[in-house]
């Protein structure tokens, strides 16, 4: 007697074009309501090397050495979040600081480690984070342009220094503010 396995769960699974998962997403994708069947197949998964943990309740369709550590970030942070502050200015050259972690701006404010790099993640209010405005929303994650980090870093810190004071000078971060709501 076969057995036939059910890989329609597998299938659709691997066909998206995301590759970090919340439990919550893996039960409208899959279409389960029961909670213990829910983990019962994510525990399976893990098993069977199709799903990987990042942590409680998150997951991934391939290990975590091969997500980009923004994507890991933004999955952990929440919906809406974003790479902002301090990582976008250092990438852009208008602060020359060494960063320890990456920054991010969502809906609450935490710090966590995941796979050796830190992150730390400020709160900013839902009526900001809903406005796109200045954000590159990609398909693994969101980031930043400088003119958005620099309104964003300034809207939480406004004594905050730049070391390249001539590229605060000429970017647009005040129409961005507006824009965003934050002047």
């Amino acid at each position: 007697m076969y057995i036939i396995r059910n890989t329609t769960k597998q299938k659709v699974l691997l066909e998206q074009e995301r590759r970090v998962f919340r439990t919550s997403d893996l039960a409208l994708l899959w279409e389960i309501d029961n909670r213990n069947t829910l983990l019962t197949t994510v525990k399976r998964y893990v098993r069977r090397g199709i799903l990987y943990g990042i942590q409680k309740g998150l997951y991934s369709t391939v290990p975590i050495n091969k997500l980009h550590i923004y994507e890991i970030g933004c999955a952990v942070c929440g919906l809406l979040s974003y790479v902002s502050s301090e990582t976008v200015l250092q990438k852009e050259g208008i602060i020359f600081q060494n960063l320890e972690r990456v920054t991010l701006l969502g809906k609450k404010s935490l710090e966590f480690e995941v796979a050796g790099t830190k992150y730390l993640c400020r709160y900013l209010s839902p009526k900001f984070l809903v406005n796109r405005e200045g954000i590159l929303d990609e398909i693994k994650y969101s980031i930043a342009t400088a003119d958005r980090a620099i309104a964003d870093t300034l809207h939480l810190d406004p004594e905050y220094y730049f070391d390249n004071e001539l590229a605060v000078e000429k970017s647009n971060w005040k129409l961005i503010a507006k824009k965003v709501g934050y002047l």
